[in-house]
């Protein structure tokens, strides 16, 4: 059984993401300070707040009551979202299972990702921590993205770490340019020939009157035949709008998230809300779920268990799409209009347990059909 005394990771852990300096030409990238950049943070915030408020039920009861209660330090939602999220950045996320004498289930217990590392030298998996010392496989919960092993995820932004230095190097250049105005570096060209001290004059005069956001619009009044040329471009000019999108789409192609889920407009190419949620869920979500699953199986349960992950309100169609498809359902007899209701999250209501099929499909044994008069005449329902 683990020591009850746990250590959480708040302070300078969790502060690393603000303080790594990222100046410089080239900037400074790894897990730690990646949610810095905009796409990368509503990307992986958008996949771990999703695999934690999707609802989930395991058929052994241990297991499905820690999916619901992880442990007292913790509720299910803010432990999956962040063991997820630490997958997303670090390409492993890690807990300790902590267990009575005998083996029951207790609570799971949140390790921080960079303090874990795995030792296969005596033949079998031991998993080496800082805090609780060398734990077996079974006594670590070990979510992993993608990597070449197969006993340890590879990190995306290690791995696409030049995507995100382009896009860390963009965010620098817009910073710069709006900090100056969006003006272009220009050479003020005097048709004599001036001494240094002069030229420093010029260039502090300059500086000081039109240098800054705040002195935009501020006229600039030349004299004595000095005129001025641009030698660089302005931020339109630099296309920068088009990098980015380029980069958001490189962020897109690392996390599988569509490109219109990070705020980039994609245009109507991309069809309905209820194909880009499905489109979501099947390329990105699917493979994020189906490792959860096979590690709740192999750790909290048993292979014989099921595990289910709720992914219907993802990619719920809208109000219009329902109502079609349930009145096809209901017309062609194999649901009941009861049974479309509760689709839609309404109370049953008397006389409408029983199958009805639309007048040109037929009758059968007692059925009701929609549209028939009589049944109208007595009493019967016609509509859900």
């Amino acid at each position: 059984m683990l020591n009850a005394l746990r250590r959480m990771f708040v302070g300078p852990w969790t502060s690393t993401i603000l303080s790594q300096d990222t100046g410089g030409d080239i900037p400074y990238v790894a897990a730690e300070n990646a949610l810095r950049w905009t796409p990368v943070y509503r990307a992986t915030t958008l996949i771990s707040g999703d695999i934690g408020r999707i609802p989930v039920e395991v058929s052994a009861a241990g297991a499905d009551s820690l999916m619901r209660s992880p442990s007292t330090w913790m509720n299910a939602f803010e432990f999956r979202r962040t063991i997820t999220m630490h997958a997303l950045l670090w390409g492993n996320g890690f807990a300790a299972i902590n267990r009575t004498r005998g083996g029951e289930l207790v609570e799971l217990i949140l390790l921080e990702p960079d303090s874990v590392s795995i030792d296969v030298s005596t033949g079998r998996v031991i998993y080496k921590t800082r805090v609780y010392g060398d734990l077996a496989a079974d006594q670590v919960f070990h979510l992993k993205a993608p990597g070449i092993s197969g006993l340890w995820g590879e990190s995306p932004i290690n791995l696409c770490k030049t995507s995100i230095q382009i896009l860390g190097t963009q965010e620098q250049m817009a910073l710069k340019g709006y900090a100056q105005a969006g003006n272009p570096k220009i050479a003020i060209v005097h048709p004599g020939k001036l001494s240094l001290e002069n030229l420093q004059k010029i260039e502090a005069d300059y500086m000081k009157r039109h240098a800054g956001s705040s002195n935009a619009g501020r006229p600039l009044v030349l004299g004595e035949g000095v005129k001025i040329d641009r030698i660089s471009s302005t931020i339109d000019d630099t296309g920068l709008e088009a990098a980015r999108r380029y980069s958001i789409g490189d962020v897109s192609r690392i996390y599988g998230v569509p490109a219109s889920y990070l705020s980039e407009n994609v245009g109507s190419a991309y069809g309905s809300m209820e194909w880009l949620s499905r489109m979501y869920v099947d390329a990105c979500l699917s493979q994020w779920i189906e490792t959860w699953r096979a590690e709740i199986l192999a750790k909290l349960a048993s292979p014989f268990d099921t595990v289910v992950f709720d992914t219907d309100n993802l990619i719920r169609p809208g109000i219009a799409e329902q109502m079609a498809a349930l009145r096809t359902g209901v017309e062609a007899g194999f649901m009941t209009r009861n049974e479309a209701r509760a689709r839609l999250d309404l109370e049953p209501l008397d006389g409408l347990d029983e199958p009805a099929l639309a007048l040109n499909m037929g009758t059968g044994g007692g059925q009701t059909n929609i549209g028939d008069d009589t049944s109208a005449a007595e009493g019967t329902p016609n509509d859900f």
